[in-house]
């Protein structure tokens, strides 16, 4: 992985831009290109790999909190290698560090990290007692729910977009896909009074998700290298799941289950790594909104991807589930359409 061309080389520091002043223009803002949003799918295909890694952890660990805390410091690691070999990389990050103590970006957007902490804890805990249906169906409604407001309101310093006519289609078809997708699943969930306060905690988390993916683009604008937001976003978010971790074992104790051996069950963080670049990277190309549908497309087809490729449980994708996949595209489509009479603008 190489640093983008943007960042400082060796011995120069780079010019930390103004993230609220340096905006996209709206219309790269709004609709970014087929280009972006198909690397946003992209990205959200790594998603589900991530997943099944993690949960793989989780189980051999018994810990789903550890495995969170193993996949962020993973990531923190890879890129902290990253960063020794890499002049640009260590003067991106010397870019963030002064544009925060400039006043350039808020202080509090070097927090983006404890959001998705806070997203990793709740698929470790929530989801055991949602079922991952009603979790996904919950974290989906959220993220879309998010996109729709964070855009909307600028947050992070992005480019405002109203919720239009089309945007809020593409919102409506993707809860649709969401809940058409899970529906085979659904029916093993716990009773509905059991799991509606978790159900809304995902909600929440989902939400988070969409905060998260603002302000790392705008500490990406800041440092002018997504990896320098990535790299932050995995620091603050390790030393907030070691935190949470260190506190559960003393409440509750150790699960008492050796690190595994396979190395393999611990590449999560490089798909984490993968994912939180490239969405720090695209989402003042395409907004929060379109970035977490684009993602939720690509995140269901790797899931079905990896259900054919190697069985969870003995079971393959259903009907229901392929054409709720097919409704996130719809969705997309939906979504990224350009209003009439805004071609030539």
């Amino acid at each position: 992985m190489r640093t983008p061309a943007t960042s400082a080389g060796a011995g120069r520091r780079p010019t930390a831009p103004d993230p609220h002043s340096a905006k996209p223009s709206s219309r790269a803002a709004s609709h970014g290109g087929p280009l972006a949003v198909g690397a946003a799918v992209a990205a959200g295909l790594v998603v589900p790999v991530q997943a099944r890694l993690n949960g793989e952890l989780s189980h051999r660990l018994d810990d789903g909190i550890a495995a969170a805390a193993i996949s962020f410091s993973g990531g923190l690691v890879l890129l902290s290698v990253l960063a020794l070999f890499s002049p640009g990389l260590r003067g991106a990050l010397r870019a963030l560090a002064e544009a925060a103590r400039g006043g350039r970006l808020p202080r509090r957007y070097l927090l983006a990290g404890v959001l998705g902490g806070t997203f990793a804890l709740a698929q470790s805990t929530a989801a055991l007692i949602t079922g991952i249906a009603v979790f996904t169906v919950s974290a989906i409604a959220g993220q879309t729910l998010g996109g729709l407001i964070v855009d909307a309101r600028g947050i992070g310093g992005g480019l405002k977009q109203r919720p239009g006519t089309a945007r809020l289609t593409g919102a409506a078809v993707i809860l649709v896909a969401a809940v058409v997708s899970a529906l085979p699943r659904l029916a093993g969930t716990p009773s509905p009074a059991t799991i509606v306060l978790p159900a809304l905690a995902a909600v929440a988390t989902g939400f988070l998700l969409g905060v998260q993916q603002s302000l790392n683009g705008a500490s990406a604008t800041a440092s002018g290298s997504p990896l320098a937001a990535t790299w932050l976003n995995f620091c603050v978010g390790a030393v907030f799941l070691i935190a949470a971790w260190g506190v559960k074992t003393l409440v509750r104790g150790t699960s008492g289950h050796p690190l595994p051996t396979d190395w393999w069950a611990c590449l999560g963080g490089l798909c984490g790594v993968v994912f939180i670049g490239a969405s720090a990277f695209l989402v003042r190309r395409i907004g929060v909104l379109l970035l977490s549908m684009a993602s939720i497309a690509g995140q269901l087809t790797g899931s079905i991807a990896l259900d054919y490729a190697f069985p969870s449980g003995g079971r393959s994708p259903s009907v229901l589930t392929l054409l709720g996949a097919s409704l996130t595209f719809a969705a997309v489509w939906i979504a990224a359409r350009r209003p009439r009479g805004t071609a030539g603008k």
